[in-house]
């Protein structure tokens, strides 16, 4: 019996913070070893840990689900039934991501290396409809500006 293949494997774009973080978990280790102190050996090594098991590696998207694998020997499986809306924005120092609403649960921010082309692809097999953005325009109507008024007069 042979595996099932994905349809599509991406890999995670890596951002500024993953590269902060490892820094700052070697930088204490370091200090803690250097300086005989224990606290922040395992300060560091929490760190370490904290981006083993919360950062993710790879995407795999199946004919069903797409399924997020991390460092550690976690998954997330999601089933593209269950997936209400996909959209693109941008992360603080890390650039454009992938906005993941799915029933009944929260959404989930993933950080493919092509954005448009995986939203392209799971909004082709979760059956979204894809909904162009809307251009703002200046003379459009917006929400009711109040006037301010003028000040009271001296009796």
């Amino acid at each position: 019996m042979t595996p099932i293949q994905p349809l599509h494997v991406e890999k995670r774009r890596r951002s500024i913070w993953d590269t902060l973080l490892l820094f700052v978990a070697g930088f204490m280790v370091i200090q803690g070893l250097v300086g005989g102190e224990v606290l922040p050996v395992l300060s560091g090594l929490g760190v370490g840990l904290f981006l083993f098991f919360t950062r993710h590696s790879r995407y795999e998207l199946f004919e069903d689900a797409l399924v997020v694998r991390f460092m550690a020997p976690r998954t997330i499986v999601i089933r593209l039934a269950d997936v209400q809306d996909v959209r693109l924005v941008k992360m603080p120092l890390g650039g454009p991501a992938l906005l993941i609403s799915r029933a009944g649960r929260g959404g989930l921010a993933i950080m493919p290396v092509d954005p448009e082309g995986l939203l392209a692809r799971l909004k082709a097999g979760s059956g979204l409809k894809t909904q162009p953005p809307k251009p703002e325009a200046d003379d459009a109507p917006g929400p009711a500006q109040r006037g301010r008024r003028g000040p009271r007069p001296r009796d």
